[in-house]
């Protein structure tokens, strides 16, 4: 026992930083798939997905706040808010609905038969767009439409290009600003080997171009289901059949990007390029059952980096990003899982007040103890932290905090009538501290 005990000290004490980015924030209450999120700042985010999954969260996900009383049953894609009061959520159906309560109730907006509401945008409470898809996979023109009144009046662009053999995919577009669009799309065709990327740079009521991207043909067509720019003239695309191009003029001509290296079979889930920051865009990939990877690169796929991602990510994948900047942002994936990058610069403690200058943990009071103990800390700035109790070999028995916390000093007191007499660890975990102690249990 002393044995073991001595190593696990040595393996904490070895580690004194901590460093991984994305953390696991929770799931929401109910566990079905996100596929889309809004992050109004960074507290107000909404989120939409499967069996009329739509809720909202005013602390940047600690809590969730259920939101879809007066919703149809079933799927709900695209969603986008303004504040914590006002959003708008499309439909597999074609459907638009607005709340101005905080989702207490929704009004129907539009409805397009046979239509599939793949994103929408508000860019303030009046003006807004929406892509959809052609009410049929030929002959039809793309929804593509615009308000100007809050959704009042959608009217669809004169210009819409009409489809061939395709259809638009949940999320695959992005914009630069309300002039520059760009859009995905799917090549219904078993035999397809070429799928189109749409742009505009003069709104959506005005001219529409489009790419032909060329890739392998999967067992359903060829999609080119996630997009993402950086600027207005770079960008990148992926594909449900292992492709990724990038484009250096805005979207006019399509290259060929190299894997990143060990990636041969997989399928574009998620892109999203940060605008004025780093240049980086983010891929979350399927490389299988319950299998997703994400990478990242500043240099349009010249290098990749494989970014570390929590288990639940790993296995629910993120079916949606959305970055504040280059340094933070959030992901909604499977299972209502939901995620965090970074650490929120808005969260902040309230003032007049002396903060600790640096990290620390203390050795815990009274020690040993039967059974209560007391655990404090120092936080010199907003941070995740996790406070977790092992045991001598190394089984987590409880946490104490997984959550994100203000600058200040903690003091936690823990009852550990439910354990055993014996010798326990204690360690905290934020972004760049990490400190382990030894606790003695006597009953």
């Amino acid at each position: 026992m002393k044995k073991i005990s001595l190593l696990f000290i040595i393996a904490f004490a070895i580690s004194t930083t901590y460093g991984q980015s994305w953390v696991f924030k929770g799931a929401l209450p109910d566990p079905q798939p996100i596929n889309s999120i809004s992050v109004v700042d960074e507290n107000i985010i909404w989120a939409c997905g499967d069996a009329t999954l739509c809720y909202r969260t005013t602390n940047g996900g600690s809590n969730w706040i259920a939101a879809y009383t007066g919703l149809p049953g079933g799927a709900l894609y695209g969603i986008s808010a303004i504040d914590a009061s006002t959003c708008w959520v499309g439909t597999g159906t074609g459907a638009i609905y607005k709340t101005t309560n905080g989702g207490t109730s929704w009004t129907q907006q539009i409805a397009i038969a046979n239509s599939f509401i793949n994103g929408i945008k508000m860019f303030n409470a009046n003006f807004g767009v929406f892509i959809g898809d052609p009410t049929a996979s030929t002959g039809q023109v793309y929804q593509m439409r615009r308000t100007t009144n809050g959704g009042l009046n959608w009217i669809n662009s004169p210009t819409a290009p009409p489809a061939t053999n395709e259809f638009g995919v949940i999320n695959a577009w992005d914009w630069l600003d309300t002039s520059t669009f760009w859009m995905g799309s799917a090549n219904t065709l078993a035999s397809g080997t070429t799928a189109k990327v749409f742009r505009t740079t003069t709104g959506f009521f005005g001219t529409w171009s489009s790419a032909l991207l060329t890739g392998t043909a999967g067992s359903s067509g060829l999609y080119y289901q996630a997009i993402a720019f950086i600027n207005a003239t770079s960008g990148m695309a992926g594909s449900n059949s292992s492709n990724i191009r990038k484009t250096t003029d805005g979207g006019a001509t399509w290259s060929t990007v190299t894997n990143p290296s060990g990636l041969t079979t997989f399928a574009t889930i998620n892109m999203h390029g940060v605008k004025g920051g780093n240049n980086t865009i983010r891929m979350m990939v399927s490389t299988g059952t319950s299998a997703y990877a994400l990478y990242k690169t500043t240099n349009l796929g010249t290098t990749w980096t494989t970014e570390t991602i929590p288990s639940q990510g790993s296995t629910n994948g993120f079916q949606h990003m959305q970055l504040l900047s280059a340094t933070f942002g959030y992901a909604g994936g499977g299972a209502g899982t939901f995620f965090m990058y970074g650490t929120p610069t808005g969260v902040k403690p309230p003032a007049n007040q002396n903060y600790p200058s640096d990290y620390s943990l203390e050795q815990n009071y009274p020690n040993p103890f039967n059974p209560t103990t007391t655990i404090k800390y120092t936080l010199p700035k907003a941070s995740f932290v996790t406070l977790k109790i092992y045991d001598a070999i190394g089984t987590e028995v409880k946490t104490l905090a997984n959550e994100l916390q203000h600058a200040g000093s903690y003091s936690q007191n823990v009852d550990m009538s439910s354990l055993s007499t014996g010798i326990y660890f204690y360690t905290i975990k934020t972004e760049g501290f990490t400190d382990t102690k030894k606790m003695i249990l006597i009953k």
